[in-house]
């Protein structure tokens, strides 16, 4: 039993030693930025080609849109093998038979579709990921940066309620010795253990979720 706790808070405290930490922070890092291109590039090929319809540019546009959904979620598989360690599946685009049934299969596959929700959700996981980021990051750093900071006027840090953490000049919480200043740092420490074990659980969500709608590449 001691063994088994020792090695769990082993692993707690060992967070920050980890690669795969890191892998994570810069899967999260990304979200943002590819989720926001993906809802751009697939929001304007799928109004277009909708508005389009009833002409001969309609379906064409349309069948291109889920064609580069398809490549875009083969890239969303390839991310989440490699950064996140899952094993997501990637399907080929095979036009051997033809355009015609190559276009048939790409309407009619689930995989379209389900990468389609994947691709669509990553542009809100993005969003819930950069706030984390941000947030947890800029908060754990402010505090163990705070005996360099706290007898400075210049402001790092975030106001948290009555507490400011960063120069430490107002609220309720006020830190204006170097002692005080090392204390706030040494809590810094655990709450940055603690927001790594967050954002590593926000990158493990997703992948479970990558898995989920494409499956593994070991069942497609």
């Amino acid at each position: 039993m001691t063994t088994s706790l020792g090695d769990a808070a082993t692993a707690f405290v060992g967070v920050p030693a980890r690669t795969q930490t890191y892998r994570n922070l810069l899967y999260l890092l990304v979200a943002f930025p590819l989720g926001t291109a993906y809802f751009v590039v697939l929001t304007a090929g799928l109004s277009m080609g909708t508005g389009l319809a009833i002409t001969v540019f309609g379906v064409p546009i349309l069948l291109a849109t889920l064609a580069l959904a398809h490549v875009l979620t083969n890239v969303e598989a390839v991310l989440a093998n490699r950064l996140l360690g899952t094993d997501a599946s990637s399907a080929s685009l095979n036009a051997d038979d033809g355009l015609l049934a190559a276009a048939k299969r790409l309407v009619t596959a689930p995989r379209t579709w389900l990468g389609l929700v994947l691709l669509f959700g990553r542009f809100v996981y993005g969003i819930v990921a950069l706030t984390a980021l941000t947030t947890l990051v800029s908060l754990s750093v402010s505090m163990l940066a705070a005996p360099v900071t706290y007898s400075t006027a210049y402001h790092v840090g975030l106001q948290l309620g009555g507490a400011s953490v960063g120069p430490f000049e107002s609220g309720t919480l006020v830190v204006d010795t170097f002692p005080e200043a090392v204390g706030v740092a040494v809590a810094g420490l655990a709450v940055g253990v603690v927001s790594l074990h967050l954002l590593n659980g926000l990158a493990r969500v997703w992948g479970v979720a990558t898995e989920a709608l494409l499956g593994t590449a070991t069942t497609n």
